[in-house]
């Protein structure tokens, strides 16, 4: 039976469930990228996907844009410099203005600071669930300060003061003042 069917007749079944394959394959599982490469293709703005509702609108193409390279300044050889400067040291001093804290320094406050924040939220809820004195809250909130040691004296103190008496004073079952809040930042326990 084999030898009635021609080797062109093979072939070109072969050929088309391959390519009926690949067609149900390319239309059920690649369907927004076919219509979005033929839309580019006509020259047409690519369709806008929403989510769920409609709520929110996905455009199919870059948001961004492509990115480019930054713009390259070229300096000649003689303003670069290696060496110390030129000018004498109290010329230096006079133009120094203050030193500039590592970048690093800033950063690590900054997550000091989003830990510490997080740490007293969970202590307000645990101080407003289980109903605990305000010896307990002192105890625990100079260990968070222990841990955070470095924001004390920082702007980012006096906003968990800020934080807690706003968010956590009018909440716990005792009263809380801004001074009691400054005692406990100290490392003295009064």
């Amino acid at each position: 039976m084999l030898h009635q069917i021609s080797w062109f007749t093979y072939a070109v079944s072969i050929l088309s469930f391959i390519t009926i394959y690949y067609l149900y394959v390319g239309l059920t599982f690649y369907q927004n990228e076919l219509q979005s490469f033929i839309y580019k293709l006509m020259g047409r703005p690519p369709q806008v996907k929403t989510s769920g509702h409609g709520d929110l609108q996905l455009p199919d193409y870059e948001i961004m844009g492509k990115a480019r390279p930054e713009e390259v300044e070229f300096v000649s050889q003689v303003d670069l410099s290696f060496g110390p400067a030129d000018i004498p040291d109290e010329e230096v001093m006079q133009q120094t203005v203050k030193p500039k804290t590592p970048s690093g320094a800033d950063s690590r406050l900054i997550v000091d600071f989003s830990e510490m924040v997080s740490e007293v939220k969970t202590l307000i809820r645990v101080i407003n669930e289980a109903c605990e004195s305000k010896e307990n809250f002192e105890m625990l909130f100079r260990l968070i300060v222990q841990k955070h040691h470095s924001l004390s004296g920082t702007p980012y103190q006096q906003q968990i003061n800020d934080y807690l008496i706003t968010e956590g004073a009018a909440q716990f079952p005792f009263s809380l003042t801004n001074t009691d809040l400054e005692n406990y930042w100290t490392n003295d326990k009064n």
